[in-house]
């Protein structure tokens, strides 16, 4: 009997083998991947939008020659500091990325007449670091 009991573990063994092999699952498909070159990507965080929209605020209040006073001044160049590090832009990288930005808003054609949109857009900026 002990014989017949190793046969039968022994034939078990050899056809289950082959069955498990067949049981592991076929590894996934790849992904299908699509490449768009005209979708639009809005990837940009929140601080680089912030930062951008302070680049363009101080060129138009240098290209229109607007007064800020203090606390306005130094609150401005403080929160450029802090997105410009953020985004470790020290120096050239800093001035350049604000150059590219001023000249993007010449380019664009910013109005400095007194009481126009942009004028009054960049005044509520200056407002808002003056704290008032």
């Amino acid at each position: 009997m002990p014989r017949f009991a190793i046969a039968l573990s022994v034939l078990a063994l050899t056809i289950a083998a082959p069955f498990a092999q067949e049981a592991t699952p076929a590894p996934a498909a790849a992904p299908t991947i699509t490449v768009d070159p005209g979708a639009v990507v809005d990837a940009m965080p929140k601080q680089g939008q912030l930062l951008t929209g302070l680049y363009a605020t101080q060129a138009t209040i240098e290209l229109c020659n607007i007064t800020v006073t203090e606390p306005g001044v130094s609150a401005m160049a403080a929160h450029r500091r802090q997105l410009e590090n953020d985004f470790r832009l020290e120096g050239e990288s800093a001035t350049k990325a604000y150059e590219t930005v001023k000249a993007d808003v010449e380019k664009a054609g910013v109005d400095c007449t007194e009481g126009s949109a942009d004028r009054q857009q960049t005044e509520a900026v200056i407002a808002v670091y003056s704290g008032t």
